[in-house]
Protein backbone atom coordinates (compact mmCIF):
# COMPACT_ATOMS: atom_id res chain seq x y z
CA UNK A 1 0.00 0.00 0.00
CA UNK A 2 1.17 3.64 -0.81
CA UNK A 3 2.15 5.43 1.95
CA UNK A 4 3.20 9.08 1.54
CA UNK A 5 6.20 10.93 2.44
CA UNK A 6 5.82 12.92 5.76
CA UNK A 7 6.63 16.07 4.00
CA UNK A 8 4.16 15.11 1.05
CA UNK A 9 1.40 15.26 3.80
CA UNK A 10 -1.47 18.11 3.66
CA UNK A 11 -2.82 20.82 6.44
CA UNK A 12 -4.84 18.59 9.03
CA UNK A 13 -7.59 20.31 10.31
CA UNK A 14 -6.07 21.83 13.32
CA UNK A 15 -3.60 23.98 11.09
CA UNK A 16 -6.97 24.53 8.85
CA UNK A 17 -8.51 26.02 11.69
CA UNK A 18 -5.70 27.98 13.29
CA UNK A 19 -5.01 29.34 9.96
CA UNK A 20 -8.70 30.74 9.55
CA UNK A 21 -8.55 32.20 13.19
CA UNK A 22 -5.19 34.01 12.62
CA UNK A 23 -7.04 34.98 8.94
CA UNK A 24 -9.98 36.77 11.00
CA UNK A 25 -7.73 38.07 13.37
CA UNK A 26 -5.88 39.74 10.99
CA UNK A 27 -8.90 40.84 8.81
CA UNK A 28 -10.68 42.31 12.11
CA UNK A 29 -6.99 44.15 12.62
CA UNK A 30 -7.23 45.91 9.40
CA UNK A 31 -10.90 46.84 9.47
CA UNK A 32 -10.49 48.58 12.60
CA UNK A 33 -7.37 50.81 11.79
CA UNK A 34 -9.25 51.19 8.45
CA UNK A 35 -12.47 52.08 10.49
CA UNK A 36 -10.72 54.60 12.84
CA UNK A 37 -8.69 56.29 10.16
CA UNK A 38 -11.89 56.78 8.74
CA UNK A 39 -13.32 58.23 11.63
CA UNK A 40 -9.83 60.56 12.19
CA UNK A 41 -10.54 61.91 8.94
CA UNK A 42 -14.06 62.73 8.81
CA UNK A 43 -13.25 64.69 12.43
CA UNK A 44 -10.49 66.57 10.93
CA UNK A 45 -12.55 67.23 8.14
CA UNK A 46 -15.71 68.51 9.96
CA UNK A 47 -13.60 70.55 12.50
CA UNK A 48 -11.84 72.35 9.28
CA UNK A 49 -15.06 73.03 7.90
CA UNK A 50 -15.83 75.12 11.53
CA UNK A 51 -12.45 76.35 11.53
CA UNK A 52 -13.44 77.70 8.03
CA UNK A 53 -16.31 79.36 8.83
CA UNK A 54 -15.13 81.11 12.02
CA UNK A 55 -11.98 82.46 10.08
CA UNK A 56 -14.03 84.57 7.34
CA UNK A 57 -16.67 85.64 10.28
CA UNK A 58 -13.75 87.28 12.24
CA UNK A 59 -11.52 88.29 9.50
CA UNK A 60 -14.61 90.35 8.34
CA UNK A 61 -16.02 91.47 11.22
CA UNK A 62 -12.03 92.25 12.36
CA UNK A 63 -11.47 94.51 9.14
CA UNK A 64 -14.59 96.67 10.28
CA UNK A 65 -14.08 96.89 13.93
CA UNK A 66 -9.92 98.46 12.88
CA UNK A 67 -12.42 101.24 11.39
CA UNK A 68 -14.93 101.71 13.61
CA UNK A 69 -15.03 105.26 14.83
CA UNK A 70 -12.94 106.53 11.99
CA UNK A 71 -14.76 109.71 10.73
CA UNK A 72 -12.06 111.33 8.70
CA UNK A 73 -8.81 114.00 9.28
CA UNK A 74 -11.28 116.57 11.86
CA UNK A 75 -12.50 115.34 15.33
CA UNK A 76 -16.36 115.24 15.29
CA UNK A 77 -15.97 117.64 18.30
CA UNK A 78 -14.83 120.60 16.47
CA UNK A 79 -17.35 122.91 15.76
CA UNK A 80 -16.20 122.78 11.86
CA UNK A 81 -17.74 119.27 11.67
CA UNK A 82 -21.63 119.73 10.29
CA UNK A 83 -24.63 117.29 10.26
CA UNK A 84 -23.18 114.74 12.81
CA UNK A 85 -25.16 112.10 13.55
CA UNK A 86 -25.84 111.15 17.40
CA UNK A 87 -25.27 107.25 16.06
CA UNK A 88 -21.84 108.42 15.30
CA UNK A 89 -20.70 108.90 19.32
CA UNK A 90 -21.53 105.41 19.63
CA UNK A 91 -19.69 103.41 16.59
CA UNK A 92 -19.32 100.44 19.00
CA UNK A 93 -22.15 98.60 20.59
CA UNK A 94 -22.85 95.48 21.93
CA UNK A 95 -26.33 94.40 23.22
CA UNK A 96 -26.09 90.72 24.93
CA UNK A 97 -30.00 90.36 24.71
CA UNK A 98 -30.77 90.62 21.22
CA UNK A 99 -26.16 89.52 20.74
CA UNK A 100 -26.36 92.27 18.21
CA UNK A 101 -22.99 94.01 17.41
CA UNK A 102 -23.36 97.52 15.47
CA UNK A 103 -20.33 98.81 13.75
CA UNK A 104 -20.12 102.60 12.73
CA UNK A 105 -17.24 102.00 10.54
CA UNK A 106 -15.40 103.53 6.93
CA UNK A 107 -13.49 101.67 4.26
CA UNK A 108 -10.42 102.95 2.84
CA UNK A 109 -10.72 104.96 -0.41
CA UNK A 110 -8.54 107.30 -2.60
CA UNK A 111 -11.75 109.98 -1.64
CA UNK A 112 -11.83 111.91 -4.91
CA UNK A 113 -15.24 110.15 -6.00
CA UNK A 114 -18.40 109.66 -4.73
CA UNK A 115 -19.17 106.35 -2.95
CA UNK A 116 -21.18 103.53 -3.61
CA UNK A 117 -23.46 102.06 -1.13
CA UNK A 118 -22.58 104.21 1.65
CA UNK A 119 -24.65 104.70 4.52
CA UNK A 120 -23.12 108.64 5.03
CA UNK A 121 -20.71 110.46 3.70
CA UNK A 122 -18.15 113.07 5.14
CA UNK A 123 -17.06 115.57 2.84
CA UNK A 124 -14.05 117.41 4.06
CA UNK A 125 -10.90 119.60 2.81
CA UNK A 126 -8.84 117.87 6.09
CA UNK A 127 -7.82 121.02 7.05
CA UNK A 128 -11.18 123.34 8.12
CA UNK A 129 -14.45 121.91 7.31
CA UNK A 130 -16.09 118.85 7.34
CA UNK A 131 -19.81 117.98 6.48
CA UNK A 132 -21.80 114.26 6.69
CA UNK A 133 -24.75 113.58 4.36
CA UNK A 134 -26.94 110.84 4.21
CA UNK A 135 -26.19 108.31 1.33
CA UNK A 136 -23.57 108.87 -1.30
CA UNK A 137 -22.05 112.31 -2.02
CA UNK A 138 -19.84 113.83 -4.04
CA UNK A 139 -16.36 115.85 -2.88
CA UNK A 140 -16.09 119.74 -4.21
CA UNK A 141 -13.16 120.88 -5.50
CA UNK A 142 -10.27 120.21 -2.74
CA UNK A 143 -12.07 117.67 -0.97
CA UNK A 144 -12.18 114.13 -0.49
CA UNK A 145 -15.77 111.92 0.34
CA UNK A 146 -14.99 109.41 3.05
CA UNK A 147 -17.55 106.69 3.18
CA UNK A 148 -19.26 105.54 6.27
CA UNK A 149 -21.42 102.58 7.20
CA UNK A 150 -23.41 100.85 9.50
CA UNK A 151 -22.72 97.08 10.32
CA UNK A 152 -24.86 94.87 12.28
CA UNK A 153 -23.80 91.02 13.36
CA UNK A 154 -26.54 88.89 14.97
CA UNK A 155 -26.35 85.55 16.43
CA UNK A 156 -30.10 84.07 15.42
CA UNK A 157 -30.03 81.88 18.72
CA UNK A 158 -33.37 79.87 16.93
CA UNK A 159 -31.38 78.87 13.87
CA UNK A 160 -27.96 79.05 15.00
CA UNK A 161 -27.08 81.50 12.28
CA UNK A 162 -24.80 84.57 12.19
CA UNK A 163 -26.42 87.48 10.36
CA UNK A 164 -25.24 90.43 8.99
CA UNK A 165 -27.39 93.99 7.93
CA UNK A 166 -26.36 97.26 6.55
CA UNK A 167 -27.94 100.25 7.15
CA UNK A 168 -29.76 99.69 10.14
CA UNK A 169 -32.89 98.86 8.33
CA UNK A 170 -34.52 95.65 6.45
CA UNK A 171 -33.86 91.85 6.96
CA UNK A 172 -30.51 90.27 8.13
CA UNK A 173 -28.87 87.81 5.79
CA UNK A 174 -27.74 84.84 6.83
CA UNK A 175 -23.82 84.76 7.32
CA UNK A 176 -22.46 81.74 8.83
CA UNK A 177 -24.23 78.64 10.76
CA UNK A 178 -23.93 76.40 13.27
CA UNK A 179 -23.01 79.10 15.90
CA UNK A 180 -23.62 77.83 19.05
CA UNK A 181 -22.82 81.25 21.12
CA UNK A 182 -21.05 85.08 20.41
CA UNK A 183 -19.70 86.96 23.02
CA UNK A 184 -18.23 90.56 22.67
CA UNK A 185 -16.06 92.42 25.22
CA UNK A 186 -14.22 95.53 25.54
CA UNK A 187 -10.63 96.75 25.62
CA UNK A 188 -10.32 100.82 27.91
CA UNK A 189 -8.20 102.67 28.63
CA UNK A 190 -8.68 104.48 31.57
CA UNK A 191 -9.35 107.87 30.19
CA UNK A 192 -10.25 109.19 26.48
CA UNK A 193 -6.62 110.77 26.39
CA UNK A 194 -5.13 107.49 26.59
CA UNK A 195 -4.57 105.39 23.96
CA UNK A 196 -3.60 101.56 25.54
CA UNK A 197 -5.99 99.54 27.38
CA UNK A 198 -5.77 99.38 31.10
CA UNK A 199 -7.13 96.41 33.23
CA UNK A 200 -8.75 93.47 31.63
CA UNK A 201 -11.43 93.48 29.23
CA UNK A 202 -15.47 93.87 30.28
CA UNK A 203 -18.59 93.21 29.12
CA UNK A 204 -20.78 95.35 26.85
CA UNK A 205 -22.84 96.83 29.58
CA UNK A 206 -19.83 97.95 31.52
CA UNK A 207 -18.68 100.44 29.24
CA UNK A 208 -19.19 103.70 30.94
CA UNK A 209 -18.11 105.64 27.73
CA UNK A 210 -17.61 104.54 24.22
CA UNK A 211 -14.61 107.14 24.09
CA UNK A 212 -12.63 105.23 26.30
CA UNK A 213 -12.97 101.56 23.67
CA UNK A 214 -9.40 100.48 22.36
CA UNK A 215 -10.13 97.36 21.25
CA UNK A 216 -12.87 94.43 21.12
CA UNK A 217 -12.29 90.52 21.63
CA UNK A 218 -14.80 88.75 19.80
CA UNK A 219 -15.76 85.26 20.66
CA UNK A 220 -17.39 82.68 19.00
CA UNK A 221 -18.63 78.94 19.47
CA UNK A 222 -19.64 76.91 16.62
CA UNK A 223 -20.74 73.26 16.62
CA UNK A 224 -21.15 70.55 14.30
CA UNK A 225 -24.73 69.68 13.86
CA UNK A 226 -23.85 65.92 13.27
CA UNK A 227 -21.40 66.12 16.20
CA UNK A 228 -18.61 64.26 14.19
CA UNK A 229 -16.50 67.24 15.93
CA UNK A 230 -16.31 69.22 19.41
CA UNK A 231 -17.53 72.23 19.62
CA UNK A 232 -14.94 74.82 18.99
CA UNK A 233 -14.22 77.86 20.60
CA UNK A 234 -12.87 80.95 18.33
CA UNK A 235 -11.28 84.15 19.69
CA UNK A 236 -10.61 87.21 17.85
CA UNK A 237 -9.12 90.81 19.09
CA UNK A 238 -9.36 93.77 17.14
CA UNK A 239 -7.65 97.51 17.98
CA UNK A 240 -9.45 100.21 17.07
CA UNK A 241 -7.03 101.84 14.67
CA UNK A 242 -7.57 105.85 15.28
CA UNK A 243 -7.53 105.32 18.63
CA UNK A 244 -3.91 104.15 18.81
CA UNK A 245 -0.67 105.73 19.18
Amino acid sequence: MYQPAANQRGFGLIEIMIALVLGIVLSLGIIQIFASSKQTSVTQNAAARLQEDARYALSRMTQELRMAGMFGCLSLSSASVAGVPASFNTPIEWSPGSTTLTIITSHATPGVEAPTAADWTMVTDCRTTATVHNGNTAPGAGEIALPIYQVEYRLNTTDNVLEVRRGGSGSFSPLIGNVQSLDVQFGLAASAELPFVSGNYVAGSAVPNPDLIRSVRVAMVLEDPDQRAAPQTYTVVAALRNRLP
